[in-house]
């Protein structure tokens, strides 16, 4: 449910069961009571009057005054456009499975395998502006959205003279690409372990901010390591090692040895353990090893495979050494993660109007 956003609409209103339907006087309700002054448009293209639109889970949840957490697991059940204002903060969008094509204001961006955007964003709104989803029939996605606004900032003590010109500059997008393990952190905040109320708050906030470190660190003119960290890496360097992070993610990579990695950029091997983690965080083994589990568990999730074919591809030869990896990395295990793409979680009906305002 949306009880602390003030930028979303409610898929499971306080009080309603899950799978709940809702109208689009549901919808207007919730913005009314979040205290927003809003219009919310709906722009259905030819779905049937009362015919469902949407299926799975949505929720957002406030940590901290300012800082907003959004999860989404859903599928479009009909092509459509959904438009609602923002108040201004920084947005910062990881996709985790799936495609999707969005828009902040004039700002149009994709997301997904292949996309010039990639699969994640940053983006400042000094003012408000729209909001713009695109629905497309039997279109999956699994995204994580952070909601910094200017008190969180100001509360944070983020004086960072680049990060305070990123936040006037309305509609900028900064140059993140998220490390493998900033994914990582993005996919545990989809599935957090079951803690108390607040502690599971605090473990959401923990990875939160992981990730915001990181990604307002690609708006800071240097990266944020220490002068003794970068000591004999260029930029050429960097560029190579950017590059073999290319690499690396399209799996060509799988199975090679560390000399036969390094190859591919003209690095030794001891070249790469000692520079790569500037880049992603990590060492090269260890990216690897985490952008393979989190490919198996992709193809967990779609139904494509069973565990024992989502252990070879995570590069498991033993189904028990994978089924423990895979649940100290994500929370759950194999098998759970595959049960959970076939259960509907909820479902919100398409709306008989083309427009609606409070």
């Amino acid at each position: 449910m949306f009880a602390n956003s003030p930028e979303s609409f409610a898929l499971h209103p306080d009080g309603a069961p899950a799978g709940a339907e809702l109208g689009l006087s549901d919808l207007t309700r919730n913005l009314h009571l979040l205290g927003a002054d809003y219009r919310v448009v709906v722009a259905a293209r030819s779905p049937a009057a009362g015919a469902p639109v949407l299926r799975g889970s949505v929720d957002t949840q406030e940590l901290r005054p300012g800082l907003v957490l959004y999860r989404t697991l859903v599928q479009d059940l009909c092509t459509m456009r959904t438009s609602n204002l923002l108040h201004p903060g920084l947005k910062l969008c990881m996709l985790l499975n799936g495609r999707t094509e969005l828009a902040y204001g004039s700002r149009h961006l994709e997301l997904g395998p292949g996309a010039a955007q990639g699969e994640a964003v940053l983006v400042s709104l000094a003012e408000p502006d729209r909001f713009v989803r695109e629905w497309r029939r039997g279109r999956s996605e699994r995204k994580v959205t952070l909601t910094l606004r200017p008190e969180w900032l100001a509360a944070a003590g983020i004086h960072d003279a680049a990060v305070q010109r990123f936040c006037r500059q309305h509609l900028a997008v900064a140059p993140w690409r998220p490390s493998a393990r900033a994914l990582a952190l993005a996919d545990q905040l989809t599935s957090p372990p079951p803690l108390a109320p607040g502690l599971q708050r605090l473990w959401l906030e923990s990875r939160c901010l992981d990730i915001v470190v990181e990604a307002l660190g690609s708006v800071a003119p240097q990266p944020l390591v220490s002068p003794v960290a970068t000591q004999g890496l260029d930029a050429r360097n960097h560029r190579r090692l950017r590059a073999l992070r290319d690499f690396l993610d399209s799996g060509a990579a799988d199975g090679l040895t560390l000399s036969a990695i390094g190859r591919q950029v003209g690095m030794s091997a001891a070249h790469l353990q000692r520079h790569f983690p500037q880049v992603a965080g990590t060492s090269v083994i260890d990216y690897l090893r985490q952008r393979r589990l989190l490919r198996a568990r992709d193809a967990l999730e779609r139904g494509e495979v069973d565990v024992a074919a989502a252990a070879h591809l995570a590069g498991y030869t033993s189904a028990a050494n994978f089924a423990t990896a895979f649940r100290r990395r994500f929370g759950i295990t194999p098998r759970q993660a595959r049960q959970r793409v076939r259960k509907p979680v909820g479902r919100l009906p398409c709306p008989g109007a083309a427009e609606q305002s409070r």
